[in-house]
């Protein structure tokens, strides 16, 4: 027996084909970190990690630099992929974390600083919305306003949705057990027939649907 879908289901296969997000996807796994410096370099040695302070987590050290050195008055746009997805609503605050790489060295500044989300939008989106601008001493963090955690915690459902239906629907349940830091449940995953697999947006398809528009979507075209 074949397997048939209407036409306007084959774009979301292909997205889900391609590992395609949206910008309504809150949870990522990559980010981009975009540093312009100021009137000193930064010398060859020195460490600079972003931390992401995340509420009931512990924080997130990320390298971004691995030894070289920066030119003064240089932007740099830094790629880090995330081996744990990022869930931006949960962060309280992100610093750039410096450390000389010589006792000599001045302090450091940093002209502008922001972490970028992945989004389809022509402007990217930043973490917190905030830009970080300053000087570092030869050890130091330079860091966001931290956020309130009552300002965090979930009043609906709606605050928990992380808009992929696969994983199962989140609740709002702060008194629940194994609910998170903002007081969000996780739901149940969804449980498709045998054979079958659930993408996002249309639910639970055969897998030789999935595979053969994957395969048309990668012919060369005529």
């Amino acid at each position: 027996m074949k397997f048939h879908l209407p036409p306007s289901v084959w774009p979301l296969l292909l997205a889900c084909a391609l590992g395609a997000t949206s910008a309504e996807a809150v949870p990522v796994s990559r980010l981009e970190v975009r540093v312009v410096t100021g009137a000193q370099a930064l010398s060859a040695g020195s460490d600079l990690e972003l931390r992401i302070y995340e509420a009931g987590r512990s924080v997130r050290r990320l390298p971004l630099v691995h030894g070289e050195a920066w030119l003064a008055g240089s932007t740099h746009l830094i790629p880090v992929k995330l081996s744990e997805a990022l869930d931006p609503r949960n962060v309280q605050r992100f610093a750039l974390y410096y450390r000389a790489g010589s006792p000599l060295a001045p302090a450091w500044e940093v002209v502008s600083a922001d972490v970028e989300l992945p989004s389809g939008q022509e402007a990217p989106q930043r973490l917190l919305d905030a830009t970080l601008s300053g000087v570092i001493s030869r050890q130091g963090e330079l860091a966001t306003v931290e956020r309130d955690l009552a300002s965090m915690a979930c009043s609906t459902d709606a605050d928990c949705d992380d808009h992929r239906a696969c994983n199962g629907k989140e609740r709002c349940a702060p008194h629940s057990p194994g609910a998170d830091a903002r007081g969000c449940v996780k739901g149940s995953p969804v449980v498709c027939p045998v054979n079958q697999v659930c993408g996002e947006g249309v639910g639970c398809h055969g897998t030789d649907a999935l595979k053969k528009f994957s395969s048309d979507a990668n012919a060369p075209k005529p």
